[in-house]
């Protein structure tokens, strides 16, 4: 086994074209065992600007470059894959420096490196150079931006009449207020953080979008830091989260000691921009799998410490769409299945979530991040078990002997031959059963299911003397006596229907599967996890939680949960500690979005304007002051465009001339047009929208329909978006007609009625937060209330902003 050591730069796996996976594999496993094998051809750079920069080959067409650091080990630094001629050209412009300050390893490009070749120049007249050459390029830059400004004025006034009549009109980019976002000094970012001088001093002044682009264009580090300190993360923790320890470093412009480089990315700090191999095996862990997202290597130091941080109990984890909870999550799993492994013991890990397409989702990024984890096949075996809570509660009770006794102490019968699942509608039949006295406000069949799942099932009752009793806080509609009386009487007759035919429905499904393991604990002395992971927790049901709590036992990292009220469409809100899940102290918030545009985020967070989103309705806790901050994305591109359409036919030939651009586009640079997402809010609008598409000669792939096909624009329901993203993405029939209006029963009080226009709002959010890139929204006749348009001006009023 060969000693030397690749570390890996946050930039390297983006740039190996996927033909070259295997040979980029075979020319760093023998550029770790030895730099003399035939074939490698390592080679020096003719005045490099750091002389440790070394052009590896792949083949006759691509070269590796990378830093030969060796210290008494072979020890490369790998940057990036290049075309042979791009390669030399690269290479004379690169050099490693380790910050000063932070003790961070940057991988830098800058113009002064490149007059230090060899000329024994002093340090004094680098910076003398250095402060030239910036002077000059601000003039320059300054007199471009006059030029530009003048010319974008002409235009403005030329085009005024023709903007008027525009069909299509871009949503605002942020209504953050303009002015400057960061509330810490130059110096204090340059001397305590590290940032570079000028930087610094324009990052201080920047406004949202142009700290977005100073982000964009600074050393990769320091550009994260400056998006951390905009999402209202405290200085103190942005420079530890940075901080290597280190020591040494060097001045701009001038490539550091090798003692220090190595220092500074053998240290855990480092971990965000590179990773350390140190054997083929965990090469191939890396390169094998071809997938090359970043997710999979890197991560930022924020969600590095939610992977690692160990917990006496449970711990939630918000944050909004693309902020990376998922993330998160799967490489928690990961970790906690090698630690137990390491220490000699079988991992018994549960990673779950709402539905069957997000846990296959789970399987697959788990699979992605580290192949040689066992899965567990069946609860409680060592491995880690993934599914979702519907499919867990029912291997728990169909078909169990052990889930008889149970069953009866949860619904007040029992039978070993349940049938298919009861639908909702049942609750309407025994609302008529039950006869006339029941007040009119609750001959609802939503009342009572919400009533089942949220009080009765939860606490166990069986009887009418223990309904009259039991605490319903938290429930909007008020109950008397005589009303209480009235409502069990409904209860009864579900279920004795239920047990006349056999059946149960979801919720009774997950209150039994929690009595069967708290029954199984009883015996047996143990649960059958050690550690349970629950993606989107905001669509869970108390039954579901209480059989989620019951699959562990309290202790050291024994429930960790993702969640993001935003995303709320199932369910309603839930308050943990009243099912044994009390994550006071224990709840942080992400807020940094690593998958949509500045733009389209804002355009998404205005729809849940005028909702009330507050995390504290899922809790008693809020969270904490140190927690607080501005939502905020790391990337910024075009605005998104709302088109309004007369006629649904317009609307039709509005999306295919849309989504031939972009397929005509995606083909130019080699990318499946699996990219574009077509998401409609309702089964029929995508069916009818795929239909349209295929007269006029666009195939789209069905998703709901047809899973299989690829290859393909993919048309779904926002629902079935949860959890995915696409870089172009088209919202189509959003209208007056796309929001579910409630029937009067359904509408049973003035919660109900809250909670399912926040549903409502978070299904539009849903559908917008999947483009990665491009997002078009479309409607015919009148727009959705949710897009706030005015339809006498055909202007967007409610303009987005940036939540915090």
């Amino acid at each position: 086994m060969s000693d030397g050591t690749i570390s890996i730069s946050d930039t390297f796996m983006s740039s190996i074209p996927r033909e070259l996976l295997t040979q980029v594999d075979s020319a760093l496993k023998k550029l770790r065992s030895n730099r003399e094998l035939k074939g490698l051809h390592v080679e020096p750079i003719h005045q490099a600007a750091d002389d440790r920069i070394r052009s590896i080959r792949i083949n006759r067409q691509f070269r590796i470059l990378a830093f030969e650091l060796s210290k008494g080990r072979p020890y490369w630094l790998v940057e990036g894959v290049y075309d042979h001629d791009d390669a030399y050209r690269v290479a004379r412009t690169l050099y490693l420096r380790v910050n000063p300050v932070s003790g961070t390893t940057e991988i830098r490009s800058d113009a002064e490196s490149h007059n230090l070749g060899g000329e024994g120049i002093s340090e004094s007249e680098v910076q003398r150079r250095a402060a030239e050459l910036a002077a000059r390029q601000i003039a320059e830059r300054e007199a471009r931006e006059a030029e530009q400004r003048a010319r974008e004025e002409e235009r403005a006034a030329a085009d005024e009449a023709e903007k008027a009549s525009a069909e299509d009109r871009a949503a605002p980019a942020s209504a953050v207020p303009k002015g400057p976002v960061l509330t810490v000094s130059a110096g204090l970012l340059e001397t305590e953080l590290g940032i570079d001088h000028d930087l610094a001093v324009r990052a201080a002044e920047a406004d949202e979008d142009a700290l977005l682009d100073l982000a964009a264009g600074a050393p990769r580090w320091q550009g994260q830091a400056l998006i951390d300190l905009a999402t209202g993360t405290p200085f103190p923790d942005v420079r530890d989260a940075y901080f290597t320890g280190a020591g040494g470093g060097s001045d701009i412009g001038t490539p550091s000691p090798t003692d220090d480089l190595v220092r500074s990315m053998d240290s855990g700090a480092s971990r965000a921009s590179f990773h350390l191999i140190e054997d083929d095996e965990a090469l191939e862990k890396v390169l094998a799998s071809g997938d090359f997202a970043n997710w999979r290597i890197f991560l930022h130091p924020e969600q590095r410490k939610y992977v690692d941080v160990n917990t006496q109990g449970p711990y939630r984890l918000t944050g909004g769409a693309g902020t990376g909870k998922t993330v998160v999550l799967v490489h928690r799993a990961v970790r906690l299945a090698r630690k137990a492994q390491a220490e000699g013991r079988e991992p018994r890990i549960v990673l779950t979530t709402y539905t069957r397409n997000l846990a296959d989702a789970l399987e697959t990024q788990v699979r992605s991040l580290d192949n040689a984890i066992d899965r567990a096949s069946v609860l409680g075996r060592g491995g880690v078990y993934i599914d979702n809570v519907d499919r867990i509660a029912r291997n728990l009770v169909i078909g169990r002997a052990d889930a008889v006794s149970p069953m009866e102490s949860v619904l007040g019968w029992s039978s070993r031959r349940l049938g298919n699942i009861r639908p909702v509608a049942d609750w309407r039949t025994a609302v008529a059963e039950a006869g006339d006295p029941l007040d009119e406000n609750l001959r609802s069949e939503t009342f009572f299911a919400d009533e089942y799942r949220e009080v009765i099932l939860p606490l166990r009752i069986t009887d009418e003397a223990s309904y009259l009793r039991v605490s319903r806080r938290g429930r909007g509609t008020r109950l008397g006596r005589i009303q209480r009386r009235d409502v069990w009487k409904v209860v009864s007759r579900y279920r004795e229907n239920g047990m006349r035919d056999e059946q149960i429905d979801w919720d009774e499904l997950s209150a039994i599967a929690a009595a069967v393991l708290d029954a199984r604990a009883a015996e047996a002395g143990e649960r059958p996890a050690d550690h349970v992971l629950v993606d989107e927790g905001q669509d869970l049901r108390p039954p579901q939680w209480q059989m989620l709590r019951a699959l562990v036992a309290d202790g050291k990292d024994d429930m960790f949960i993702a969640e993001d009220s935003h995303q709320r469409i199932y369910s309603n809100p839930v308050r943990l500690g009243r099912y044994g899940i009390r994550i006071t102290g224990r709840s942080r918030r992400l807020k940094l979005n690593y998958r949509t545009t500045a733009q389209n985020l804002a355009f998404a967070v205005g729809i849940l304007d005028g909702g009330q989103f507050d995390l504290a309705t899922m809790d008693e806790e809020t969270i904490s002051s140190t927690e607080q901050g501005a939502f905020r994305s790391a990337r910024s591109g075009p605005a998104p465009r709302l088109v309004h359409a007369e006629e649904m036919v317009d609307e039709f030939e509005t999306v295919a001339s849309q989504v031939r651009a972009w397929l005509d586009e995606l083909d130019e640079t080699g990318t499946d047009p699996s990219a574009i997402g077509l998401l409609t809010r309702w089964g029929r609008s995508r069916d009818m929208l795929v239909r349209a598409m295929d007269d006029r000669g666009i195939t789209v792939a069905n998703i709901d329909r047809n899973p299989e096909r690829a290859g393909y624009p993919i048309a779904m329901t926002f629902n079935r978006a949860k959890g995915m993203e696409f870089s172009k993405v088209l919202l189509f029939g959003v209208d007056e007609d796309s929001v579910r209006r409630l029937r009067p029963e359904q509408a049973y009080d003035e919660q109900a009625t809250e909670i399912a226009e926040l549903q409502e709002r978070s299904l539009l959010y849903v559908g917008a937060s999947r483009a990665r890139d491009e997002l078009v929204i479309t409607w015919s006749r009148g727009a959705s209330p949710y897009l706030q348009i005015d339809e006498e001006s055909d202007d967007r009023i409610g303009e987005g902003r940036t939540a915090s």
